[in-house]
């Protein structure tokens, strides 16, 4: 129909194939309400989009900021020697997290579904994206999955400013 227009979700609808037991499901929404309930509905908004601490100028996940506000300055220059005063290393190597390690504990075989474990990447970094856009919208702020960073495993999130060297 010429006037109707869908838009697609970060998540692919069609992801519901790949989920055992699912099939009596019409939709994710579906799934997601009666397997999550309310309370764990309110902590995956939580996860997807976080809250967000700027020490100095960094910019930080604060769930992998593992400091209290007293402790921040002293971190910030122990990380600021450690990795040479580089923002991007010091801003990475706090919010570098392997995708797996959202999931410690759990044994399920949909762990080892690549497409879940990418959709639900895609999905991290998407709303990670559009949260730091929101917070600092003249800053360049990155938000990325890659594989093997910072000394984490498999497929990782990161984030971190991309400021060039020549200032501008």
């Amino acid at each position: 129909m010429e006037n109707v227009k869908v838009f697609e979700s970060v998540i692919n609808s069609n992801i519901i194939n790949e989920i055992e037991d699912a099939n009596w499901c019409t939709d994710l929404v579906q799934y997601a309400t009666y397997k999550c309930k309310i309370d764990g509905l309110i902590a995956a908004a939580y996860l997807f989009c976080p809250q967000i601490i700027q020490v100095k100028n960094y910019i930080f996940i604060k769930q992998f900021w593992n400091c209290n506000e007293e402790d921040s300055f002293d971190q910030i220059n122990r990380l600021e020697e450690q990795y040479h005063n580089n923002k991007k290393d010091i801003e990475m190597s706090v919010n570098t997290w392997s995708i797996g390690d959202f999931f410690v504990g759990e044994s399920s075989k949909i762990m080892d579904n690549d497409k879940i474990i990418i959709q639900f990447a895609n999905a991290i970094a998407y709303f990670w994206d559009r949260r730091v856009k929101e917070l600092f919208p003249d800053r360049e702020i990155v938000v990325k999955l890659d594989n093997d960073l910072m000394g984490e495993f498999g497929l990782c999130v990161t984030m971190y400013e991309d400021v060039r060297s020549d200032g501008k």
